[in-house]
């Protein structure tokens, strides 16, 4: 017979979960190939690495099919090339367009050039040659005339002589009469010349010189718009070059996307959607090969090894024991400040304040963490070795899903990590954890879960040996436990004796409680008797710990 003196000591909580192994770092490895329009399927796995393979940083991961990418690179590369030529003739149009402009402007500005100098020429020279080419003109016909008036005057004492006869000085006079008109033409010739030929001609040189310089200023017109029209359409058809080999790169970078690396080195991972874990989501996400995969679906996760947690799920009674790491408050900033960890940032926080500080530090990666409850983890592949230590991460603000089985349980994850490396740890081993709260009974009275016996229902009871009579079974009022040891808040005192190997007892329970009732349910729950809670004190549920 074994038995343990009841005595009075401190209690402290212990939370005990089970939970599956993950790597605090994990490399997602995600379908980056866009789906069609209208479809939520970017493309099928023409080839996948086998889950749990160990792989290098670059190691080729998944092969997606790209067959259908590859026809449309096909077609785009046609486009492109073709909206490439266009761009390119548009380029040689506008150069074309260029010179001609500065060609046609080039033989304007001569054109307008010489109309001024014919206008200048006739003014200064052309007119001034016409006017004195009539004036010497008009002086040898006054000579002639005045040669023939003096022969008159001689042809009359010659035909009274009687050497010429009257029809021989006739005809000699007509010649004055020549020499005379010819004068009147001369003179007519002038007058015309001066009244009507130069103003005549003139203004037809200034009518000239007027349409050269409206010629000239159409030209410019037209040019600059012509260049305009020229520069638009080329940079319209190197914008849609632009566009096209856009588009190209653009199919070509999904083509790349379709052969999927290692982004480091680890252990592959085939991922699973937490809904999908407890039968959720629309979508179930099959990996393996012919099987369509989603933009943006994650295929699988590269974890790092080197730093592992536990995923548990804490029962919502105790969720508010449980704390993870936490950033410093400001008053504690101000201690620090206080004591000379952080004297240096002393006129900063003057400045803008504890809690922009605090802000300001979480940015630089400077702030100090306050570290979460300890913890003890059990690897159930590695159950020879010591348990390991640890502390609670992270405790989630809201509810974890559940599956079908426990809809009416409330639980919220939390995430305890494994401080130091561990070797041979993989995801998704389950582990055991316990996580040492902050909750402690003290001075109480305290014996071993393993000499309790009973149920909720019909109360808890224990064997307590009096000398050497026969043990006598008494009932109990529970309250905290960690899973080792619990509180009895009634029905024993200090210094009695329970037994421990009830086993042993040859008590008969098919009677009631007085008979020993609940032999043989006290193994489950780890050693405590059924209904004994798992975690905290046994009144209610789970106790009000």
């Amino acid at each position: 017979m074994i038995v343990h003196t009841v005595k009075r000591e401190n209690l402290q909580l212990v939370v005990t979960e089970r939970g599956t192994l993950e790597a605090a770092q994990n490399r997602d490895v995600i379908c980056q190939v866009k789906a069609s329009k209208g479809s939520t399927i970017a493309t099928t796995i023409r080839w996948v690495i086998d889950d749990g393979t160990h792989v290098e940083q670059g190691d080729e991961l998944v092969r997606l099919d790209d067959s259908g990418l590859q026809e449309q690179l096909k077609t785009q590369m046609i486009v492109r090339d073709k909206a490439k030529n266009e761009w390119r003739q548009a380029e040689a149009t506008q150069k074309i367009t260029v010179s001609q402009s500065e060609s046609d402007l080039a033989t304007a500005k001569v054109a307008l050039e010489l109309a001024e100098l014919d206008l200048k020429k006739f003014h200064e020279g052309d007119f001034a040659q016409q006017t004195a080419d009539v004036g010497g003109r008009i002086l040898m016909a006054e000579s002639d005339r005045e040669q023939w008036q003096d022969r008159d005057v001689w042809l009359d004492r010659m035909v009274s002589k009687g050497y010429l006869t009257p029809k021989q000085a006739q005809s000699d006079r007509y010649r004055l009469q020549g020499a005379e008109l010819a004068l009147k033409k001369v003179n007519e010739e002038k007058r015309v010349l001066s009244e009507y030929t130069f103003i005549r001609t003139g203004k037809e040189m200034q009518s000239k010189i007027d349409e050269a310089k409206r010629s000239l200023e159409r030209l410019k017109t037209q040019s600059v718009l012509k260049e305009e029209q020229t520069q638009s359409d080329t940079e319209t058809k190197k914008s849609v070059y632009v566009q096209e080999k856009a588009r190209a790169e653009e199919i070509e970078d999904e083509i790349r996307k379709c052969v999927i690396t290692a982004p480091q080195d680890g252990l592959v991972v085939y991922y699973i959607p937490e809904q999908a874990r407890f039968g959720g989501g629309s979508q179930q996400s099959i990996i393996a090969q012919g099987e369509p995969v989603r933009e943006g679906q994650k295929i699988m996760r590269i974890p790092n090894l080197s730093q592992m947690l536990v995923n548990v799920r804490v029962h919502e009674a105790m969720r508010a024991k449980v704390r993870g790491d936490s950033l410093l408050h400001p008053t504690d900033i101000r201690q620090l400040l206080q004591v000379g960890l952080i004297r240096p940032m002393a006129k900063m926080i003057n400045d803008i304040g504890a809690v922009a500080l605090r802000d300001k530090l979480v940015t630089m990666e400077q702030i100090q963490i306050k570290r979460g409850l300890p913890a003890e983890i059990t690897i159930d592949a590695f159950a020879s070795r010591a348990a390991l230590n640890g502390h609670v991460k992270t405790v989630d603000e809201v509810p974890a899903q559940t599956d079908w089985t426990s809809m009416d349980v409330t639980v919220y994850r939390t995430m305890v990590s494994i401080d130091g490396e561990a070797e041979g740890l993989k995801p998704g081993m389950k582990a055991a954890v316990k996580i040492y709260t902050e909750t402690k009974a003290e001075n109480v009275l305290i014996i071993p879960t393993q000499s309790v016996i009973g149920n909720p229902t019909l109360g808890f009871f224990v064997y307590v040996k009096e000398g050497d009579k026969k043990p006598i079974k008494k009932q109990i009022q529970l309250g905290m436990n960690n899973e080792k040891m619990v509180e009895v808040k009634q029905g024993l005192s200090e210094g009695d004796e329970v037994i421990l190997n009830i086993r042993d007892l040859e008590v008969k329970s098919e009677k009631g409680p007085e008979n020993g009732q609940g032999k043989g349910k006290e193994k489950k729950n780890g050693g405590r008797p059924e209904g004994m809670p798992k975690n905290g004190s046994s009144e209610g549920k789970y106790g009000a710990g």
